[in-house]
């Protein structure tokens, strides 16, 4: 009934968009662009932009909210601010805790390390930028499935403060600020964003007679904008986030309220991020010289969870993890953009450092009532790249590019397990040289016309699994990815509409993918030897009227076995649907702003079919599911008033199923609350 009636009201404010005249003076939104840009990359795969008002539309508040913002874009999330996260483009991605991650993600110019270090918050005045397809050529992180590009207001000339305030749901209580602007009348300039978020628990504990899953988190992040001289321009950037949440949201696949469990172990994440970076960009005559020097840190310390989730002490996990990353990017670029040739070169260096501390706790005869063992890691990566990409427009209609990436990945590993059967400990190393080339054609048929194509090689590198004592399987191999795409743009002169479609087919070999050993505690990376990925994906923005927007995006993606067997059970998997890649993603909105600046917004998303294990069991598959939100407000220049509901209808599904203890992690209930902005 619910969903009902929020269709009704989006179709109603579609009937009131067609009977309005002009918008006067409304505060408009930044738009939503689903067509290639100015900018290189662009030019390389499908890429969806979303600017400051179209993240607003949607709601997002972190990395994780993103799935199915634009096609084929997945997030399986276990709600523990992305420790245990995979996010798949096109049915690529990483594993849950030990693969390179598939799609790489880069906020203000610096890559972040593995998904669980993906920064929990995207902060005020953002971009968001998805770009679908290998990547390795054009930026210096590799992204074999993609990349997520996050950009940050830059601080301005004029002194401006900004400040959010949110009440909800569940005693949701959240605030942010951000100052910007000169310092003491210099040409120096800084932008400082400080926020504070939490909550109380959705899911409620039996044993322990209360909501155990609260949410809190604070941080900082703080640029400042200088000229050193010798027309270079300098940013220095601080960035810090600390999470003190209770248990992660899971509970028993056989318990009848999935916001219900009875564990006795409370559970807890306590995390902290930390980052600085140095950015340094000159102009030339021939283009643009950046330099982009970061230093990472990201700390779990500790993330506590009861294996068993109940009310008796039999499984518990305690893991503290920590990973630093030191980056170092060299960008050579060209900025003539009415030269028949563009290009962009650059250097690439990577130092990744992962450390672990796990004591697990089985029921293992004859050592019942339990079976302790602790498993401290270390793995390093050293990395270095080159990469260039080259654009010719052999005519005002025509243009061919190619690229390449050659990157040198170096891995090892230093791991000891202790428990009552002994010491079993591993220390190996491993090295590989990649060459990641691509190339792509575009043809404007007309002004409003155009037709695209692209193939590419994209690799995933081999690695190590910590949670074993055999070093054959700790060992796992390369992830190659060959694929095509070709696809058409349309766009009226006007921009009153806007539309793209693609088609893909990648062939994968050696697909990384994470199991249990049966019969045994170890935990592994595998691989299997063949996978396909095809599919279709389209995106659309329409303005029939100014102050009317309609915008829909859809992706297919058909991701299957097409030779694996298993390497406990030998059952052969071919055809089966290759688990955390849903068969269909879709979104879609729509907004009408009034005259006198209250506006009308109204936003769904549908994932399809998704399995989460490898033989497709009923029991580890979620179904297709859509979620419905909706905001009213006032806004005008200097403030803005939203009332916002998200999940209307309370619809029931998980953003994550774990067949090994037989749990899962529901979505986010239905809720509900009032946002207040001012601008000044």
């Amino acid at each position: 009934m619910k969903k009902s009636v929020v269709v009704g009201w989006a179709l109603f404010s579609g009937v009131i968009g067609f009977t309005q005249g002009n918008s006067g003076g409304a505060y408009e939104l930044s738009p939503i662009r689903v067509l290639a840009g100015d900018a290189l990359e662009d030019s390389g795969a499908p890429t969806s932009s979303f600017t400051t008002g179209a993240v607003d539309l949607y709601q997002m508040q972190s990395v994780q909210e993103t799935s199915a913002l634009v096609p084929n874009l997945f997030v399986s999330s276990s709600e523990t601010r992305g420790f245990g996260d995979t996010i798949t483009i096109r049915g690529m991605g990483n594993t849950l805790f030990f693969s390179p991650a598939g799609v790489a993600l880069y906020v203000d110019d610096v890559p972040s390390g593995d998904v669980f270090t993906y920064s929990s918050e995207l902060l005020s005045g953002n971009s968001l930028t998805v770009h679908r397809g290998g990547m390795g050529s054009f930026f210096g992180r590799n992204g074999p499935a993609g990349v997520i590009e996050i950009q940050s207001q830059e601080p301005g000339q004029e002194q401006r403060i900004a400040l959010s305030a949110e009440v909800g749901s569940y005693d949701k209580r959240a605030f942010r600020a951000n100052v910007s602007g000169p310092l003491a009348d210099s040409s120096v300039s800084h932008s400082l964003t400080v926020f504070r978020n939490e909550r109380d628990g959705y899911m409620h504990n039996a044993t322990l007679g209360r909501d155990t899953d609260s949410r809190e988190a604070q941080g900082a992040q703080w640029s400042l904008l200088f000229k050193p001289g010798n027309s270079w321009n300098a940013r220095l950037k601080l960035v810090t986030e600390s999470v003190d949440d209770g248990s992660q949201r899971l509970s028993s696949l056989f318990s009848p309220d999935p916001f219900m469990v009875g564990s006795d172990l409370e559970g807890e994440t306590q995390m902290e991020r930390n980052q600085v970076s140095v950015h340094l960009d000159r102009q030339f005559s021939w283009g643009q010289f950046k330099s982009i020097t970061a230093l990472q840190n990201w700390e779990l310390d500790p993330s506590t969870v009861d294996l068993d989730l109940s009310p008796s002490p039999i499984s518990t996990s305690k893991i503290l993890q920590d990973q630093e990353l030191l980056t170092q990017e060299f960008r050579f670029e060209s900025t003539d953009f009415d030269n028949p040739v563009e290009w962009r070169a650059g250097l690439f260096f990577q130092e990744k450092e992962t450390t672990g501390d796990s004591t697990r706790v089985f029921p293992a005869p004859p050592y019942f009532p339990v079976f302790t063992e602790q498993t401290t890691f270390e793995i390093e990566e050293s990395q270095i790249a080159a990469f260039g990409h080259i654009v010719f427009k052999a005519s005002d209609v025509f243009s061919i590019d190619a690229g390449l990436r050659i990157q040198s990945t170096d891995t090892s590993i230093d791991r000891l397990k202790t428990s009552p059967v002994g010491v079993a400990p591993i220390v190996a190393d491993r090295d590989a040289t990649y060459y990641s080339p691509d190339a792509g054609f575009r043809f404007q048929m007309s002004d409003e016309f155009s037709f695209f194509g692209r193939s590419s090689l994209s690799i995933k590198p081999k690695g190590y699994s910590a949670f074993t004592d055999i070093l054959g399987l700790a060992a796992f191999e390369d992830e190659s990815a060959r694929s095509n795409e070709l696809g058409f743009e349309y766009a009226t002169k006007d921009d009153a509409f806007s539309a793209r479609v693609t088609v893909f087919d990648i062939s994968i070999d050696d697909y990384q993918l994470e199991r249990s050993v049966p019969q045994a505690t170890d935990y592994i990376v595998i691989t299997a030897d063949e996978v396909s990925s095809s599919g279709l994906e389209a995106e659309m923005v329409w303005k029939p009227i100014p102050q009317f927007e309609l915008e829909a995006g859809i992706g297919t993606n058909d991701v299957t076995f097409d030779n694996h067997v298993d390497p406990f059970t030998n059952a052969v998997l071919d055809g089966f649907d290759v688990p955390f890649t849903p068969e269909y993603t879709v979104r879609g909105s729509a907004r009408y702003s009034f005259d006198n600046g209250v506006f009308l917004q109204g936003t769904f998303r549908s994932i399809g079919e998704t399995f989460f294990d490898e033989p497709n069991s009923a029991m580890f598959r979620q179904g297709s599911y859509e979620v419905y939100d909706a905001q009213v407000g006032y806004r005008t220049d200097k403030y803005s008033v939203v009332i916002f509901g998200k999940n209307l209808g309370d619809e029931g599904y998980y953003t994550f199923i774990n067949p090994q203890i037989f749990a899962a992690t529901p979505g986010d209930p239905e809720t509900f609350g009032i946002r207040l902005d001012t601008r000044f």
